[in-house]
């Protein structure tokens, strides 16, 4: 007696060519939803800011600050695939010795209020004076401290400068990849608002979330196409 033939896929039958298909849409779903972003590098946390060429960036009208050197021009935001790190910019537009009080909102739930317990504010003092020393701290939505991120980092330019970079971990915020977030950057004048930039809605992702997704879809299409083959 003969064994039984293995059954083998045949990409050109019916149901080879709608797994194929289905495939071919995961992938173009995936590449059509993963981020494009225009650097050659990844963003790195050392006072030099060629790598947030191409970033998304919220931009603001010159002349609208309280005071020049708080006048903000542009304030950029990013994170690095595979990384849960994101990374934050902002640039003034009259670069200068004089230092730069930031604070950073953070609605974590995107309810449209940021003074929530689960809210973060993130406080960035930075000093061109000092050679671009940067200090960041952590606070929740309601002002209490969390924690100190940095207090002797050079992620500003030195004097005269105009730009400072830092970062926060989800952990930190308190938040999931692919979480809606909203964003809202201002400066400081003392215990005054100087000026500030649009609110802005944000997903962080790790892309590294897309492949698997990619690999958990095939791995399902695969098993479905085989008790299907079984059945028949």
């Amino acid at each position: 007696m003969k064994a039984a033939p293995v059954a083998s896929m045949n990409i050109f039958s019916a149901r080879g060519n709608f797994l194929v298909g289905a495939l071919l849409a995961v992938l173009i779903a995936i590449q059509a939803v993963s981020p494009v972003k225009a650097q050659t590098g990844a963003i790195v946390l050392d006072g030099q800011f060629n790598d947030w060429l191409g970033q998304p960036s919220v931009p603001d009208v010159q002349g609208d600050a309280q005071i020049s050197h708080s006048d903000l021009s542009t304030f950029y935001f990013t994170n690095n695939p595979d990384q849960d790190y994101l990374y934050f910019m902002a640039e003034r537009w009259d670069p200068g010795s004089q230092g730069l009080e930031l604070s950073l909102s953070i609605d974590t739930n995107n309810n449209g209020v940021n003074s929530e317990a689960g809210d973060r504010l993130i406080s960035v003092a930075y000093h061109p004076n000092q050679g671009g020393r940067t200090y960041v701290d952590l606070y929740d939505g309601q002002g209490s401290f969390l924690r100190q991120i940095t207090d002797k980092a050079n992620w500003g330019e030195p004097g005269p400068g105009s730009r400072v970079e830092w970062g926060v971990t989800f952990t930190d915020l308190g938040i999931a990849p692919y979480q809606t977030i909203r964003l809202q950057l201002v400066s400081n004048n003392g215990t005054q608002l100087s000026d500030g930039v649009a609110e802005v809605q944000w997903s962080p992702a790790n892309a590294l979330g897309y492949w698997l997704l990619a690999l958990l879809t095939i791995a399902g299409l695969s098993w479905l196409y085989f008790q299907r083959r079984v059945m028949a």
